[in-house]
């Protein structure tokens, strides 16, 4: 069976756990949990692991690595995606590096951003990638920002950095938002015109509009699968009314991923995690989320009618989540036909996958992302399993996914005899529903 071509981007979250649970914090996880919980010994040991664990993902050979950010509360290990960013780019030399949470209208200026990514651009020698969130309510409420002009705010705000990007300075911005007599680009990107945008979002057709209109990357995040399906295609619509086709690679599906030597196997391993994400970490009401302005009456009336925050995400079961494809997991071959039946559907050409449901051990977290990169991720490769950034023809195996993807079965098991079990494979004796004695 040939599988889809798709491309893998790490995103773990790297959580501060070590709160309350939501309905114990009153109004808010985003911006109300006293910093009173936040212990900076086990905060140092979460962004180390996050680090690493990041850093690893280039061993393994994931496409990219995407770092998100969230303000004011513990659900992110940074609020700045593009200090966590810098970090990684001087710890690898060549996975792609994305900061695809920098929220623009935080910014007094888009110059300065601007700045910002194209520096970025140099200290990555070119493998920066960028997205423009327009951020929830609550990043806009933690940082004392009226969220009543986001949507436009945003919009000017991008303008005015595109054509910093393309354009020669210095020249004169006169805008609603924004006044910039000398807008002058030092330096400019290294990658020409500028870093490739995505575009995160839950369905709004403005920002899918935006991505279509501008050629960007939609990244599909956060709503069940029969509206994600719908929004894909409403995607696909509107580029073709810009005048083009999306290509596979311009639509990025996500999900949490968690493989192990079995299906029951997997689930244990996960299920605290995951659950715990859905019931602890989106503790914010609809109208904190939302506020007025934010985002437009069509787009409201939409997830009212069954989109974004329709329910109460923390009301998610388990096998809700998996009909859904939020959760992907199981044994290596179930991960292989749900990824393959996620993206299929979608048409997408990119999966952005979650190691950590964000508050898993880095040790089970490393657990996960081995197996994946040796056992999942080959099957979605071409032949040989290097990443995008690998164009080397050494004969010489450079990442675990290219070893699994090359790897041929061993002419003999590596076995041992156990009391009470028989001759067993060894590569899977710590599985107990794993301990099938072999056949002689």
């Amino acid at each position: 069976m040939t599988m889809n071509r798709l491309e893998f981007y790490l995103n773990n979250g790297g959580k501060y756990s070590f709160i309350p649970r939501r309905e114990q914090l009153g109004k808010s996880i985003f911006i109300s949990t006293p910093t009173d919980y936040y212990d900076p010994i086990r905060g140092q040991r979460i962004i180390e692991d996050f680090l690493d664990n990041m850093v690893f993902g280039e061993q393994l050979g994931f496409d990219g690595l995407v770092v998100l950010e969230q303000h004011g509360g513990p659900n992110a290990v940074s609020g700045q995606s593009i200090v966590i960013c810098t970090a990684l780019a001087a710890r690898t030399k060549h996975i792609r590096i994305g900061a695809v949470g920098s929220i623009i209208n935080t910014y007094l200026t888009p110059m300065r951003y601007a700045e910002e990514v194209a520096t970025l651009d140099y200290i990555s020698k070119g493998r920066y990638f960028f997205g423009m969130p327009m951020g929830i309510g609550p990043n806009y409420h933690a940082l004392g920002i009226d969220p009543t002009h986001a949507r436009e705010r945003h919009r000017e705000a991008h303008d005015l950095m595109k054509k910093a990007f393309t354009d020669e300075g210095p020249f004169d911005w006169d805008g609603k938002f924004f006044r910039a007599p000398y807008a002058n680009l030092w330096p400019k990107p290294v990658q020409k015109p500028y870093p490739e945008v995505w575009i995160p979002a839950v369905g709004s057709k403005e920002s899918l509009k935006f991505a279509a209109e501008n050629r960007y990357t939609y990244l599909a995040i956060l709503v069940p699968l029969p509206v994600l399906l719908r929004n894909v295609q409403t995607f696909r619509d509107m580029c073709e009314q810009a005048g083009y086709t999306a290509d596979p690679r311009q639509i990025v599906a996500t999900a949490t991923v968690h493989v192990a030597e079995s299906d029951k196997q997997a689930r244990l391993e996960v299920e605290a995690h995951f659950m715990s994400m859905l019931q602890n970490s989106y503790g914010s009401p609809f109208h904190d989320s939302f506020p007025p302005g934010h985002v437009s009456e069509q787009s409201l009336r939409g997830m009212a009618a069954g989109g974004y925050r329709s329910k109460d995400i923390s009301k998610t079961t388990f096998e809700e989540a998996l009909a859904d494809r939020a959760i992907i997991c199981g044994s290596p071959s179930t991960v292989v036909e749900q990824i393959e039946e996620l993206t299929s559907k979608m048409g997408a050409g990119r999966l952005v996958v979650c190691g950590d449901a964000w508050t898993m051990p880095a040790w089970l977290t490393r657990k996960n992302m081995t197996l994946f990169a040796e056992e999942v991720m080959p099957k979605f490769r071409a032949p040989g399993g290097k990443p995008i950034w690998d164009h080397s023809d050494n004969a010489a195996w450079q990442t675990i996914s290219e070893y699994g993807s090359r790897v041929e079965e061993p002419r003999a098991r590596p076995t041992v005899h156990l009391d009470g079990r028989g001759l067993v494979d060894i590569r899977t004796a710590h599985v107990d529903d794993l301990r099938v004695p072999l056949e002689p």
